[in-house]
């Protein structure tokens, strides 16, 4: 039997009204789905899944735009099929312009805004899509927009600070790589031809070198071949989610490294779910869908955990407790935002916090990775330059 997708109404333990959509066969299983998550089904229909339609992609520069552009629109009682003919029209590039006409074609169509951005899943992120629609059903779209475009700003910026970040360690490395290839393949082997008698009477670590050099440029193609297997075999064993999760924990378990893979996760985490709180979410969607943008698979598949844990009665602050990999700061927050009863304001605080803190971690950890990368490739290149000089000294002593 094939699964639909429900539109539902529902009570959670605290009395509180839930709607939202959920995939099951029929209405008994997801009466019994929303019963373990504890809600109380009221009422359910059946509504037809969206299929995904290909008119091109919104790049993220012009999702932001977008987003905000949006927002002023409707929280000005522009009625919004109007406000997105406008806006198709200021798009910068044919396929984003041909993104929001069929945004507008579905909703002269019925479909609401989020069914028609389901429609464009490329465009539309999961957290983008889920927000929209809880602010459809609250009443809220403008001010939800408003802080989803801050939202899409924020994460641009992280992402924009950790390559910027990475650019002078990355060229450094590469400069200090090429540099000892260069030495071992092409200059070790000029200067150690001019010296008689044969390679054995070279100290051991120039032919140990030169050994490297032979193997290196003559199985060069070998080499390359290799390391091309390897990389097309490390990209499909990170689809595998066991092995992705796999080097995610051991990534975290990374001296001084984990602890900035944990506090960016984390911030991504706590934007999320604050942004999805505050729009309206029901709990289950909100920790679902935030656990999976946090950007860590380990500590994805770990929240799923907490949302199981969630679903079985327990607090949220408890199912984070239970687990030892989870920031601290980030349990002390939500109990804070449990007890006060709001949440949403509680992991904003703490994105804020994080806002200003991954900037200074970033920098923090460069500032002991640069001096690192120096320190280990200036010692392999002082020994194989020792390594080339050192027949020169040899050579002087017996000329004395």
């Amino acid at each position: 039997m094939s699964v639909k997708t429900f539109e539902f109404e529902a009570i959670d333990l605290h009395g509180q009204a839930v709607v939202g959509r959920e995939g099951a066969q029929d209405l008994l299983e997801l009466d019994r789905e929303l019963e373990r998550q504890g809600l109380t089904l009221t009422r359910a229909k059946a509504v037809a899944k969206p299929t995904v339609t290909k008119v091109g992609k919104l790049k993220r520069r012009e999702l932001i735009a977008f987003t905000t552009q949006l927002a002023t629109v409707v929280g000005a009682g522009v009625p919004i099929v109007e406000g997105l003919r406008e806006l198709a029209g200021r798009m910068p590039s044919p396929g984003s312009k041909g993104v929001v006409e069929e945004l507008v074609r579905d909703l002269e169509a019925g479909r609401s805004l989020a069914e028609a951005m389901e429609r464009q899943e490329k465009s539309f992120p999961d957290v983008y899509r889920a927000s929209v629609g809880a602010g459809e059903l609250s009443g809220q779209l403008p001010e939800v927009l408003g802080r989803m475009a801050s939202y899409l700003e924020w994460a641009r910026s992280i992402r924009a600070t950790t390559i910027q970040a990475l650019v002078y360690p990355c060229i450094l490395s590469s400069a200090v790589f090429t540099l000892i290839v260069v030495l071992v393949t092409w200059v070790l082997p000029r200067i150690t031809s001019l010296f008689p008698g044969g390679r054995e009477k070279l100290p051991s670590q120039t032919r140990t070198l030169l050994a490297i050099s032979d193997f290196v440029t003559g199985y060069w193609v070998w080499l390359l071949a290799g390391a091309s297997v390897g990389v097309a075999g490390l990209v499909l064993a990170l689809k595998n989610p066991r092995t992705r999760r796999m080097l995610s924990r051991l990534a975290l378990a990374i001296p001084r490294y984990g602890d900035v893979v944990r506090m960016i996760a984390t911030s991504k985490f706590a934007s999320t779910a604050a942004t999805l709180q505050n729009a309206g979410c029901e709990i289950f969607k909100v920790l679902g869908v935030a656990g999976s943008a946090c950007g860590n698979a380990y500590l994805a598949h770990r929240f799923t955990e907490v949302t199981k844990g969630v679903q079985l009665g327990r607090t949220i602050t408890e199912s984070l407790a239970l687990d030892p990999v989870m920031d601290p700061l980030l349990i002390q927050m939500t109990s804070v935002g449990e007890r006060s009863g709001d949440l949403g304001d509680a992991l904003e605080k703490l994105a804020a916090y994080y806002d200003q803190e991954v900037p200074r971690a970033v920098k923090w950890f460069l500032s002991l990775l640069e001096p690192a990368i120096l320190v280990v490739g200036g010692v392999v290149v002082a020994f194989v330059l020792l390594a080339a000089l050192l027949p020169v000294f040899s050579m002087y002593d017996n000329l004395g």
